[in-house]
């Protein structure tokens, strides 16, 4: 499903129904585990939904009713014709759907970074949280991000917009600059969203020196680590107007988690956003005190509804006070300030070393030339342990950063085992969900396939 605008009015006219609804991109399997009673697509990919529908539903059972937005075929539902007034609007009533704590009110996909993806319960009563935690946006603002409706960045983005009165710009595209320098340029977005790979790319692009960003006040980014040499040079462009950046860290499971709205404090997230609450705890399950690193379990106002039709992961993703397992391994500093530190799944040991891409990551990012980089841990040639490698995307005008370069310096900076044993590799681009994170497993497989292709060649 687009970003577009009836999709928008389909939504707020179907919001109070008693019906579940699934956000979801058709190239996703959540049908099966979802089974949609009512299912809403763009012309361009009926086709790819209908096939879909037809694989999940089981056999004897009737498919769902599937509208199709502005569409010239003859032979589907038009989504339009539910717009159409019946004469009895004035007449309506929203019937009362129970308890807002336990109500289903849609479903999102979980970011799929990691594994695969999962569908998020939404609850009522987590819409209006998610609602109520949008105060820190400049009033009236003009609101602009690629993040679909299936994330929980497009999703809050859209409740936003709804409850505060501000405009919210879309677009049918992925991700490309000349969409984000428009919104910029002809509508005047002042609050703009990005993850730090779109964001780079966006500072990499000459059209930067161009267009005028006097409308931006704030620059939110996350979804993963974000180097400070990035926020740098965000912060650089946006400062003679007075715009900043705003580091955000959460989930599609609890939403908000911190952000460094008061102040920014080097590789910190932020402080943490009111009505949250958060615990460290080590392998043994002991809490943490200040500065102790481990994984960051969080608990909201409004606790997560679990994962539909996934009762096992539902129960292993909260401990017995209801927190949530973020996976990610984090520290809070004396003034309150939350420190992500990386992806318990992403570390890997080097020699029974413990090895954190994000360290190697931070130092990387700094090198001149660099655009993107993913350090992944790969089997040695014994298959006894890992070893670190690099997996860059250089600059537009840095075709002379090599391999040797990169191992050099970031050799003289960490400890032998953290050494980049495992090679240095240049690509066009890095393998990324659809919402700008890496997938650092398909960038395993790819250096992987690399390097068996390399060797059966020799």
């Amino acid at each position: 499903m687009e970003n577009h605008c009836p999709y928008y009015d389909e939504k707020t006219r179907t919001w109070y129904g008693p019906s579940k609804k699934m956000l979801f991109n058709p190239e996703a399997s959540m049908g099966q585990t979802t089974k949609p009673k009512l299912v809403f697509c763009d012309d361009n990919n009926y086709e790819v939904v209908r096939s879909a529908l037809e694989r999940v539903v089981a056999d004897g059972e009737q498919m769902p009713p599937l509208y199709v937005l502005e569409s010239d075929r003859k032979d589907v539902k038009h989504a339009e014709d539910l717009l159409k007034e019946t004469g009895q609007e004035e007449k309506f009533v929203a019937p009362y759907l129970g308890d807002s704590h336990t109500t289903l009110a849609v479903i999102l996909c979980s970011s799929g970074s990691s594994g695969a993806h999962k569908g998020v319960r939404v609850t009522n009563a987590f819409c209006a949280y998610l609602a109520a935690m949008d105060d820190f946006s400049p009033v009236p603002y003009v609101e602009f991000r690629f993040s679909s409706l299936y994330w929980l960045s497009g999703f809050l983005s859209m409740v936003g917009a709804f409850c505060s009165g501000a405009i919210r710009l879309f677009t049918r595209n992925g991700f490309n600059e000349q969409d984000f320098f428009d919104a910029i340029e002809k509508h005047r977005a002042s609050f703009i969203f990005t993850p730090p790979a779109h964001a780079s790319a966006i500072l990499a692009h000459p059209g930067t020196k161009t267009v005028d960003f006097s409308s931006v006040r704030r620059w939110l980014i996350g979804g993963s680590f974000v180097p400070e040499k990035l926020r740098d040079r965000m912060d650089a462009l946006l400062a003679s107007t007075g715009g900043r950046s705003i580091s955000m860290y959460g989930s599609s499971e609890v939403g908000g988690v911190a952000m460094d709205v008061a102040k920014r404090v080097p590789n910190a997230v932020g402080s943490l956003l009111t009505n949250v609450m958060v615990r460290i705890i080590d392998d043994n399950g002991h809490r943490l005190g200040i500065g102790g690193k481990g994984e960051i379990l969080v608990k909201a106002v409004e606790e997560l509804g679990g994962y539909y039709g996934n009762v096992e992961a539902s129960v292993a993703a909260k401990d017995a006070d209801g927190f949530f397992r973020t996976g990610d391994v984090a520290y809070i500093d004396e003034e309150g300030y939350l420190y992500v530190v990386d992806r318990q799944k992403d570390i890997f040991k080097y020699r029974n070393y413990q090895i954190s891409p994000s360290d190697l990551e931070a130092i990387i990012s700094r090198i001149e030339g660099v655009q993107d980089v993913c350090v992944v841990g790969l089997p040695d040639e014994d298959n006894a342990t890992d070893v670190p490698a690099a997996v860059i995307v250089r600059l537009p005008d840095a075709s002379s950063l090599d391999a040797t370069q990169v191992r050099n310096i970031v050799d003289n900076q960490v400890s032998d085992f953290k050494r980049l044993r495992g090679g240095v590799y240049f690509v066009e681009e890095l393998p990324k969900t659809h919402s700008g994170k890496i997938l650092r497993r398909k960038v395993a497989e790819m250096v992987s396939l690399q390097i068996a292709s390399f060797k059966t060649h020799v």
